[in-house]
């Protein structure tokens, strides 16, 4: 099998799973209640800050990568940092993964080599925000720590209680194995991959401003979670929820939309659902209303962005070409 028809198969694999569980979770869900939100004049300040977090969260990401950049040597504007960073998030949004892809061929049109550069500095990305989400996750558990303790010991019963106690075993065991032999095949294009990518991974060893760098993945976690805490006032039954609660739900919804599904949607939904209901016992309607309007808008928003950043960048590209 092609290299080509691999990732064709695995964006439809993800998109049909994203697909199965939204309907899978909403298949009985009345929407009507979505009305009722967006008609409380009060509840649009609250969903015009978290837009605002959602914003400023990508500006600050495109800072973030136009450091790296400036680190191998790749000089580009920060408006056109910003312009290609909603425009990956615009193509995500469709086809997971392929937006850092497309983010890294336009940063120099033709040139591999500035190419090979720019994915590499797409890499260090993701490797701070995995270093970020483990902080994040390790910060919920420690606040949250009974609840976690407590969740662990129902979802143990309940696999106790509908299987034999040497079957959790073995299904651990076969997931293992099954990693392992997804794995090993790989691992003689580890060096190859390593090698095509280490100017732009060493990136981080050049920046003018480490702790700045820092600073900035701190920022764009903090309004990434502010786009979901500023939405619970919206909903007055979640009221009794607390800054360390939102924190716990924000950890779930992002160990969630690690799997590639098209805008995180399905294990976004399903992430805060489970929590929402499992630990903090909300009614499932009303979990499922919050996990649909948080991520309806931060879609949403990603969109709009990456449309008005494609007409931007278009735009000045013709007329650049014109003054020719």
């Amino acid at each position: 099998m092609t290299k080509p028809l691999q990732r064709i198969l695995s964006v439809i694999v993800f998109t049909l799973l994203g697909v199965g569980l939204m309907v899978w979770l909403y298949r009985d869900f009345d929407f009507r209640p979505l009305a009722h939100v967006f008609s409380q004049r009060s509840n649009y300040v609250w969903i015009s800050l978290a837009l605002l977090s959602g914003v400023v969260a990508n500006v600050f990401r495109s800072l973030r990568w136009r450091m790296l950049l400036r680190g191998t040597g790749l000089g580009i504007s920060r408006w056109r940092a910003i312009e290609l960073v909603f425009i990956s998030y615009l193509i995500n949004s469709i086809t997971p993964r392929l937006g850092e892809l497309v983010r890294s061929v336009l940063v120099r049109r033709g040139n591999i080599e500035a190419t090979a550069k720019a994915f590499g500095t797409v890499v260090v990305e993701k490797l701070a925000d995995v270093g970020c989400l483990i902080l994040v996750i390790a910060a919920a558990v420690l606040l949250r720590w009974e609840d976690t303790v407590g969740l662990i010991d129902r979802m143990a019963g309940r696999m106790t209680a509908s299987a034999p106690g040497y079957a959790i075993y073995i299904i651990v065991g076969c997931v293992v194995c099954l990693i392992a032999c997804f794995t090993l095949p790989r691992l003689s294009r580890v060096k190859l991959l390593l090698r095509n990518l280490w100017q732009g991974i060493a990136s981080i060893a050049h920046l003018e401003r480490p702790w700045g760098f820092c600073g900035l993945c701190a920022a764009i976690w903090m309004c990434n979670f502010l786009q979901l805490w500023l939405l619970i006032p919206c909903f007055e039954e979640l009221s009794p929820l607390r800054i360390a609660d939102a924190l716990y739900v924000f950890a779930a919804a992002s160990i969630g939309v690690l799997l590639p599904t098209p805008s995180g949607a399905g294990p976004w939904h399903v992430a805060i659902v489970k929590c929402l209901t499992a630990v903090y016992h909300i009614p499932a309607k009303l979990a499922k209303l919050f996990a649909f309007v948080t991520h309806g808008l931060k879609t949403a928003l990603v969109i709009l962005l990456g449309l008005l950043a494609l007409v931007t960048l278009y735009w000045e590209t013709w007329m650049h070409r014109l003054r020719k």
